[in-house]
């Protein structure tokens, strides 16, 4: 019997060390998927408020924003890792670095189809009335109207499309399924109830740029039909004045609620 007592007491020295062990390893993993979930969740946001860097910017002034915004994307995302303190890297987190960087490439890459267009829609030059009866000019035209729909297309859907993007990103990451839940928990929380689509509207956008391509066609279709006095048209047909005077009122009327449309893309 007195040979059993060590064995039993180191039984119960093992059982305990055992439980203290898988409580500190329990303790990690929690820890680790804390920090997984804290970094993408990060992120995410800082995508967004890169997107209201943009959505702010006046684009006649300032028309290389989106580089320099682009750029300093992606220096605050890869100083994030170092906000977070991991010591030693562990499998999430390489995952989530992964995420990270693709994330960011995906959102410097929606941004720029959003907000390059209006790069073009601001130069002054592209819409002078001295250039009207220019095909070359009016080629220049018809592909800044066409980037620009596809723009309010990609602006009017970007939230869903970024939350579409994420669980895309953590569905085939190599992040563990309770870390991914986490994440997804955290997101939800902190970005996308909080995070709403704005007042942008994709009608009225989409109807200015019709009007637009509507009077400069006309134009381009009319070389003969009027010419410049004194930086006005002046047309030798009534009809086409008529047209051609109702299209642009309209334009100048809208130009503002235009422009004033990228800056509701998205509020918080």
């Amino acid at each position: 019997m007195k040979k059993l007592y060590p064995l039993i007491a180191l039984t119960i020295v093992l059982v305990i060390a055992g439980f203290y062990g898988l409580d500190h390893y329990r303790k990690m993993r929690e820890q680790q998927q804390a920090q997984t979930a804290y970094l993408i969740s990060r992120c995410v946001n800082q995508g967004l408020l890169s997107l209201f860097a943009l959505q702010a910017n006046d684009w006649e002034s300032n028309p290389g924003q989106l580089d320099i915004e682009e750029k300093r994307l992606k220096q605050r995302v890869a100083a994030l890792p170092e906000t977070v303190g991991v010591e030693k890297p562990f499998t999430d987190w390489q995952g989530a670095l992964e995420v990270c960087e693709q994330l960011t490439l995906n959102s410097n890459r929606q941004h720029r189809t959003i907000f390059r267009p209006l790069t073009e829609m601001a130069k002054k030059e592209i819409w002078s009335l001295q250039t009207a009866k220019s095909e070359q000019f009016q080629e220049r035209r018809k592909r800044a109207i066409y980037r620009t729909k596809i723009a309010a297309e990609a602006a009017d859907r970007y939230l869903d499309d970024l939350q579409a993007d994420v669980k895309s990103l953590l569905d085939v990451s190599r992040i563990s399924a309770e870390a991914r839940a986490l994440t997804d928990q955290q997101l939800q929380e902190s970005i996308f109830a909080k995070y709403r689509k704005g007042q942008f509207s994709k009608s009225r956008v989409l109807q200015y740029l019709e009007r637009q391509k509507t009077f400069y066609q006309l134009l381009t279709d009319n070389p003969k039909g009027f010419t410049l006095r004194g930086g006005s048209l002046y047309f030798y047909n009534k009809n086409l004045h008529r047209q051609a005077d109702d299209l642009n009122r309209a334009l100048l009327q809208g130009e503002v609620d235009f422009f004033s449309n990228w800056r509701l893309i998205v509020q918080h």
